[in-house]
């Protein structure tokens, strides 16, 4: 092989290939188009090949370097893993939650529906008797504790002292939230059994709570407290459910796999429902201690509240967003591994999920 000829030839790729380099690293894989990010793959690879060839044929040292450094160079790019873990956070929350929550949307509806069928039953009963309050879940543990009946029978609400110190109800509230949450989930191990009891509880504790409010006309001023931050709050609950409920079916329904293996393959989606729903906690417990108790604040702004979360969260967990740096990326180390061409539609990258 002539061996001049042969550089000569590929010279103008290895050059082609430092230019694309170059343009990642102004502005990095988002700068490059379809045809370029597939270009960057296949230079890619055939740089690599000819690095072999060049120690094979035991060429210059200086060549050898040349190839060597931009192949390195490429492959990190090509290979390229983010070592932010808050840009990691951000990308999660921003396109994985929501992007879980779609993909596991029966899950939550099932969860939803444990907690809707006893919130509806005891709404109505406690209203036809108000004694259904007293009921016992379990032994010496009513459906309405009796200091919360007290206060309820004197024609007050429990939450009117909370506006008085905000901060600390609010990292208390948070803190219950998760609590709830955390039980909603954890209990998943329990073949969904201990989900189904949480949801199932709650829910006949909220519907009871409310029932009896009405009775003592005191449901429009409860209402009013819990509609800034029900709505981020018994979503969180839900869909933490859900994950609750991912984990019972993995292992009440293995399948074709032993169920550790059943419960490996499904715990890092279930896991991230209920991380994504944190920081909705978090802000549902701000409104909770800050908004919702606040006497000088009316009514209808706070109804106006909890329209504006659940317009927010229909957007966030429903709106299809594309995260095109995974996307390039993918598009690459496809070009880079050698995928056929069918393996990659000629439509514009940003229409591919």
């Amino acid at each position: 092989m002539n061996v001049e000829r042969w550089l000569k030839a590929k010279n103008p790729s290895w050059q082609r290939l430092e230019e694309l380099l170059k343009i990642v690293d102004s502005g990095g894989l988002a700068k490059l188009d379809h045809l370029q990010l597939r270009e960057l793959g296949r230079l890619y690879r055939a740089t690599s090949a000819d690095l072999s060839r060049c120690r094979a044929m035991n060429l210059g040292q200086n060549i050898q370097t040349y190839l060597n450094n931009l192949v390195v160079k490429a492959h990190n790019q090509v290979y390229q893993t983010r070592a932010d873990r808050w840009s990691d956070l951000a990308n999660f929350l921003w396109y994985g939650f929501p992007l879980l929550v779609r993909r596991y949307i029966l899950y939550v509806g099932v969860s939803f529906s444990m907690f809707l069928v006893p919130f509806g039953m005891s709404f109505y009963y406690v209203q036809q008797d108000s004694h259904f309050a007293q009921l016992e879940v379990m032994k010496g543990h009513p459906i309405v504790p009796d200091e919360l009946w007290d206060v309820i029978e004197k024609h007050r609400l429990w939450t009117d002292d909370v506006q008085h110190y905000s901060a600390t109800a609010a990292g208390l509230i948070a803190t219950n939230n998760i609590r709830v949450s955390i039980l909603a989930f954890v209990l998943g191990i329990t073949f969904g059994i201990g989900t189904a009891f949480v949801l199932f509880t709650n829910g006949l504790m909220i519907g009871t709570i409310l029932g009896l409010c009405r009775n003592y006309g005191l449901l429009e001023r409860l209402g009013a407290f819990v509609a800034p931050h029900g709505v981020l709050e018994l979503s969180a609950i839900f869909i933490s459910g859900a994950g609750g409920l991912l984990i019972g079916k993995s292992l009440l329904f293995p399948g074709l796999y032993k169920r550790t293996d059943s419960l490996r393959m499904i715990a890092k989606d279930a896991c991230g429902l209920f991380m994504g729903c944190v920081p909705l906690l978090l802000l549902a417990g701000t409104i909770e201690g800050f908004i919702s108790p606040r006497t000088d604040i009316s009514a209808n702004v706070k109804f106006l509240v909890s329209l504006a979360t659940l317009s927010f969260l229909i957007f966030y967990l429903f709106d299809p967003r594309t995260r095109k740096s995974e996307l390039v990326a993918l598009e690459i180390k496809e070009a880079a591994d050698g995928e056929s061409a069918a393996t990659l539609s000629d439509e514009p990258l940003e229409t591919r999920i």
